[in-house]
């Protein structure tokens, strides 16, 4: 990630923009907010290289448990920006730390469905597939997550979908066979 440091006056428009709205901050508050999609970190000038680098660090952090304060270093500095530049900058490397991990995730599931698409393919084109396609029990199966209420944890994709992966995966450990529990 690039390291842009600026004074407020030279943050770009929609980044005072979200400094306002998401984090609600002022102008003169700002402190550190990146623009994820240029992969930069745009830093008051006023702020030390060591409290840069803690950003950085959090930001790069390969796991969720960023902010664990008992168990990471990465927790005890989130505590310090807390400390001293507020809750607003705490969020702001928060979100981009998730940004990164939402992100990486979204890479791997690519690099996997490259592989598994093809498999999938196979076992459609196949005269003799390795499990029987029951389009009715899809298709209830389908149904009955369509019609759940609520969101998935991330809300990428439909209980629809989860349903057919649990189903999927049942059948695999042979949970349900031909259509039957």
């Amino acid at each position: 990630m690039q390291i842009v440091r600026i004074t407020p006056k030279e943050l770009p428009t929609d980044l005072i923009f979200r400094l306002n709205i998401m984090y609600k901050m002022e102008l003169g508050e700002f402190v550190a907010i990146s623009d994820n999609k240029e992969e930069i970190l745009y830093v008051n000038h006023t702020v030390p290289q060591k409290d840069i680098d803690g950003f950085l660090e959090v930001i790069a952090f390969p796991y969720y448990w960023v902010a664990d304060e008992t168990a990471t270093e990465t927790g005890k500095f989130l505590q310090y920006v807390y400390e001293k530049y507020g809750f607003g900058t705490y969020r702001v490397l928060l979100d981009s730390h998730e940004w990164r991990l939402n992100k990486a995730a979204e890479q791997k599931a690519k690099k996997t469905a490259k592989k598994v698409i093809p498999l999938i393919e196979e076992q459609i084109k196949s005269e003799t597939p390795i499990v029987e396609l029951d389009e009715y029990l899809l298709h209830e199966v389908y149904s009955a997550g369509l019609n759940r209420k609520g969101q998935t944890f991330k809300n990428i994709c439909g209980f629809s979908s989860v349903y057919l992966f649990y189903l999927g995966y049942l059948m695999g450990v042979e949970k349900v066979k031909g259509g039957k529990a």
